[in-house]
Order: structure tokens, then sequence, then C-alpha cells
């Protein structure tokens, strides 16, 4: 038998063949989110539903993830590790790799885990260095993580480079001992880092060689810094310093202090947490002593206190903003129990609160994909002229 000769598709029919796939394919890669019987209704994919959500890491081992669109709704908790008795260092994030990794101390040892932020599930929890490690920081490009080998060990003179997929140490920078907080450039094209040693000094170093290539010096008060942040285009620095009651201004491109700026009015000691809000405008500084974060206008120089935010504790411990400045995050007293309150930057007053947590970050998702992270650390988000 002859077979019979195929009818070429006309335009038209391979333009509705198209269409139906490529229907088929969206629908299948971001979910539809009505399915009735008798045929699909189409309503509203899911997958084109912006999610504004807040990762907030605890002792306990729990990740809690908060709705920002929805009031802060606590919408599930995953759970990184069981084990009891741990210390929450840190945590950051990239969006390229969908990944999201804390840092924790417990028994003796430093330890660093991921998240796959689409599945939340646990890739892997690896040691990274004893006796602990602390704030570190991830490369834009989520490859590279720079990670402090704890403010309390006084043996080891470096900072480890992770290789942020496999969660394997490949290099080192050579540091003062104590290495602490860590922030890496928007840009990712330099990494500053903090000691706890008394050399009233910080350190720049080019990520494409991990070299040293800038020290910051001036500091006063002892010479013991505490948590920093940096603008958007890795020229200015803010710095909370032992035993000041108030913050310091540094340039990182001349490398030299620029400015002390006071607490004014009551005010309690030298505080932990500083952070830029997004735009640029303004610094927040906790204070130590009291229940207060100090908001100074960063357009004017000196820089003026212009507001007081009033906390739910005293001694606040650290502050970060939400990607577009609406929201601040101020946590209480480290391991207290205290809440993390929700101040809106607009009102400067408290709208709520989450739990007891410094080591949160934003994570913004359309669909299954990651739009963009948030950090820990107050950064300034301006990058152009």
């Amino acid at each position: 038998m002859v077979p019979k000769k195929k009818r070429p598709q006309s335009p038209v029919t391979r333009f509705i063949i198209t269409a139906a796939l490529l229907v088929l394919v969206v629908m299948t890669g971001l979910g539809l989110s009505k399915y009735h019987a008798g045929g699909l209704r189409l309503g509203t994919f899911a997958g084109f539903q912006a999610r504004h959500l807040i990762y907030a890491a605890q002792d306990n081992g729990k990740l809690a993830v908060y709705d920002m669109d929805a009031g802060h709704r606590l919408v599930k908790t995953i759970t990184l590790f069981t084990s009891s008795g741990a210390d929450m260092r840190g945590v950051t994030a990239a969006a390229p790799t969908h990944r999201f990794y804390a840092m924790y101390n417990l028994n003796n040892a430093g330890h660093l885990v991921a998240v796959d932020l689409l599945t939340d599930r646990v890739l892997w929890d690896h040691v990274m260095h004893v006796p602990g490690i602390d704030r570190g920081n991830i490369t834009p490009d989520g490859k590279t993580i720079y990670l402090p080998t704890w403010e309390n060990d006084d043996n080891t003179p470096y900072e480890v480079v992770v290789d942020a997929l496999a969660g394997t140490e490949i290099g080192r920078i050579a540091l003062p001992v104590k290495s602490h907080d860590t922030i890496v450039s928007l840009d990712g094209k330099f990494v500053l880092m903090e000691t706890k040693s008394a050399t009233a000094a910080m350190y720049v170093a080019d990520t494409s060689t991990n070299q040293i290539v800038q020290t910051i010096s001036g500091y006063c008060c002892g010479g013991v810094l505490a948590p920093f942040a940096i603008n958007g285009k890795h020229t200015l620095v803010v710095n909370d310093v032992n035993d000041y009651a108030g913050f310091q201004l540094a340039s990182i491109t001349t490398g030299r202090v620029l400015a002390s700026v006071p607490f004014v009015g009551e005010h309690g000691g030298s505080g932990h947490g500083i952070a830029w809000t997004p735009n640029e405008r303004e610094v927040w500084v906790n204070d130590g002593g009291i229940s207060a974060v100090h908001v100074y206008d960063m357009t004017t120089q000196p820089p003026q206190q212009t507001h007081v935010v009033t906390t739910s504790h005293d001694g606040p411990h650290w502050l970060t903003f939400s990607i577009d400045g609406r929201y601040a995050y101020v946590a209480g007293r480290k391991g207290q129990g205290d809440v993390t309150d929700i101040v809106d930057t607009v009102t400067y007053a408290r709208v709520g609160s989450l739990v007891p947590s410094e080591d949160l970050l934003e994570v913004d998702l359309r669909g299954a994909i990651v739009t963009q992270v948030g950090n820990q650390f107050g950064i300034g988000r301006v990058t152009q002229p």
C-alpha cells in the first residue's frame, strides 16, 4: 500500500498549534490559579503575581517567612536545622541562583546552610570554620560568599572565601583576627571587612583577586569597630564605633574618616546597628542604651539628627530596610527574645513586629522566579549620579 502523503499545514494551522503549545508551556511552568470540570479557565496566572517576602532566621533553626503585601502576615516557616543552642550570626541571598544562606554557630563550629528559595529545601549544611563564623555576604551573581571567622576567634588571621554553590572553601583573605561584619558592594567588585581587633581600620578587597586594595583608617575611641553600611556607589561608609555615642562617616575612596557625628538629646552609649535608607537621604543608628533609633539627614554636611524612632525595647541590636525603603526592621537585644519592630519610614512609627530576629532580608518573587533580594545590612542603593 502506498502511504498517503501528509497534507502540508497552512500558516493559520501552524500559528494555532504554536500558540497552543506556548500557552501550554506557560501554564505548565507557572501554574494555573483555577482549574474546573468541563475545561480550563485561565483566571489569574499565579506566575504573574509579584510577592514581597521577609525571611527571618532564628536561633532555634526556624526561618519565618512574612508577606509584606499582607501586613507582614506569617505565611510559612522553614526548618533550617533542629539542634538546640545555636547562635544565628547572619543571612544572605542571591537572586540568580535563587538561594538563601544562613550562618550560625553551634557546638564550637561555624555552619553555613543553603536553602532553595523555590522549593524551601535545605540543600546542604556545612561546617566552614572552627570555632565559629560571622555575618558574611554574597556576590550579586550568587557565586561567592565572603565569610568572617568570628569576632570571638583570637587565632584566625583571615576571612574565608566560599564557593556559594558547593559550600566549599576556595580561598582566604588575610586580615587581623576577629573578623566580623562583611559587605559586598552592589556591583560585586569589592568586599568591605571589619574586625573586632583594635586596629581603628577597615579593609577593602578586590573580588577578582581577593587581595586587599584599600585600608580605611582614622577611627576613634580605641579603634574597635562595630556594624557598618556602605552607599550604592561604594564611595562612603558609616560605622558604629565602640565607645562613641554616635557614628563615624568615612570615604572609601580616600581611606579616611570624614566626620564624627554624635547622638543629640537623650541617649545611651555607642550603638550596634546602622543603615542607610535605600535612597541614601538618611542614616539610621541604633542607640546602645535606650529604646531609640537616631535618624540623620545625609543631604547636609555635617549630617544633622532629625528624628528619634522609639522602639519597643532598650538597646536595639540591628536594623535594615526593605528594598524600596518603605519599612525599617529594628531588632531587639540579641538572644533576649525581643521582637523585631517594623517601622514605617514615612511616619517613623512602629506598625508591627516580627519574631525575634536580626538575621533577615527581603526576597521578591514573580511566579517561579526570584526577581531581587535585599540585604541583612542596611546598604544604600543609589548607583547613578
